[in-house]
């Protein structure tokens, strides 16, 4: 998950009591990434998106509320002006913003606007109603940001990086060089290997430390993956902190000096697989737990009814949410989750499919029901 939202999921749970409450949120999700062509236009793609999508809603509203918003005030209190507060409020932000991110998802009611830019590109969506919520979560769990460490004689490289969904959609955090600092000198051959030998731990346990300190540091850092010096990347994985080596998923043989954009694409299959079958052991494991009556749920009515009790711990919904009968409530249960502050977890492919065909969602619990 992108742990920098760990707070902002805290402001999120709140806003969404509140949204709960007043349903009747705009929800946007704008593609504005800055490389992408056809936002360099003079009128962005994106701009031109949500002109047409606003239309679109506000051709579906009473067409008084619809033309109030451009006189509306702020603080005025009417259910009969969400709309146009809504809308005045968004126009306000829109009106400083410069995009940084890829994706800028939007949440505003009339009493309130928040706005994350994520490293990742979505869909361009837009709905006025209950918030839709799926995408943005699905964001935050699917794409963990990865620190691949490469390695050479005398230098490491750590380079870090959020991977997308398209081969081209990656963004780098960092980037930086670590160089050894040992001398060399000595006089004869039994002691010039000796030296090296122990220039070489002394080496390893050097970027191990940095390692240490980067994984700590940056809570974002959810998969480690280490290169170039195959013989090197295995004595510095010996010499890493148990937490950051259980996170190390692959050594693989990538250049040191390869571009970030290439790094991406060599460990893109790599990290894939890794998701994937951490979901299918997931699932595999609740779907058995709740079979054998311990502290997990099947289908929508069981996680419903966990739901509805706040026993849940983390929620497994499969994604893309394509059932029609799990598509129209899958919002209010997200909603649900945040209340009670459980963990939520999207999954894909073959885990996805055995999750459908157990009922489409499931649930681990604190306690049996």
């Amino acid at each position: 998950m992108l742990h920098e939202a760990e707070h902002l999921l805290k402001e999120f749970v709140a806003y969404v009591e509140d949204a709960e409450k007043r349903p009747n949120v705009l929800s946007l999700y704008l593609v504005v990434d800055p490389a992408d062509a056809a936002n360099q236009a003079e009128t962005p793609a994106w701009q031109i998106y949500l002109r047409n999508a606003l239309a679109e809603i506000g051709s579906q509203l009473d067409p008084e509320q619809v033309k109030q918003w451009k006189t509306v005030r702020l603080s005025d209190t009417s259910e009969k002006t969400e709309w146009a507060r809504a809308r005045l409020r968004l126009e306000n932000y829109l009106d400083s913003y410069r995009p940084q991110g890829k994706t800028l998802v939007l949440f505003v009611s009339a009493d309130q606007l928040l706005a994350y830019e994520l490293p990742v590109r979505l869909r361009n969506h837009a709905h006025y109603g209950w918030m839709q919520i799926r995408d943005f979560l699905y964001a935050i769990d699917e794409y963990e940001q990865h620190l691949v460490v490469l390695f050479a004689q005398d230098k490491a490289r750590a380079v870090s990086l959020f991977l997308g969904a398209s081969a081209g959609d990656v963004t780098v955090n960092l980037d930086q060089t670590w160089q050894r600092k040992d001398s060399r000198k000595t006089a004869h051959a039994a002691q010039i290997a000796r030296r090296q030998d122990e220039l070489d731990r002394r080496f390893a346990r050097y970027i191990a430390e940095e390692i240490n300190q980067v994984f700590l540091k940056n809570r974002d850092v959810d998969r480690i993956i280490l290169g170039g010096n195959v013989q090197l990347a295995h004595a510095v994985r010996a010499f890493m902190h148990p937490s950051a080596a259980r996170k190390v998923i692959s050594i693989a043989k990538i250049p040191f000096d390869a571009p970030p954009h290439e790094v991406a694409d060599l460990i893109r299959q790599t990290a894939y697989t890794a998701e994937r079958d951490h979901e299918l052991i997931l699932v595999q494991d609740t779907i058995n737990m709740a079979k054998a009556g311990k502290r997990a749920a099947l289908g929508l009515s069981d996680v419903n009814q966990a739901l509805n009790l706040c026993a849940v711990s983390l929620l497994i919904l499969p994604y893309p949410i394509e059932t029609p009968i799990l598509s129209g409530v899958v919002d209010e249960m997200l909603v649900k989750a945040l209340h009670s502050g459980s963990q939520i977890e999207f999954v894909r492919g073959e885990a996805a499919k055995l999750l459908i065909a157990e009922g489409g969602v499931a649930a681990q619990l604190y306690y049996a029901i």
